[in-house]
């Protein structure tokens, strides 16, 4: 048995077969996690770069209004710095739980 999905609905899914979303992500993340304990330093490494795009949107969330960095920014994308912030905000959040989510599956 594997992530609670009896034998033969995870024969099916080797085969491609269809099985429900459910049965899907919860072999998916078995498999997942198994690989991940296996072979922490490729996930370590998977990491890496999405903790630094996360640092990048912080950055973004660092500037100042009117500063030539900020001014330069929204010449650059056509928004203000308050849409960038928010989407910067929202986009580092998304990036970190990401990168959490991988460093966790390897405890």
């Amino acid at each position: 048995m594997l992530a609670g999905v009896s034998a033969e609905t995870v024969a099916r899914y080797e085969r491609g077969k269809r099985v429900s979303h459910d049965t899907d992500e919860r072999i998916f993340g078995a498999v997942f996690k198994t690989v991940a304990k296996k072979n922490p330093e490729v996930m370590k490494q998977a990491a890496q770069p999405v903790l630094e795009a996360a640092e990048q949107w912080e950055k973004v969330l660092s500037l100042e209004p009117g500063s030539e960095a900020a001014l330069g920014l929204e010449k650059q994308t056509g928004k203000s710095l308050a849409e960038l912030k928010t989407h910067a905000e929202a986009a580092a959040g998304l990036l970190r739980n990401v990168a959490n989510v991988a460093v966790s599956l390897l405890k």
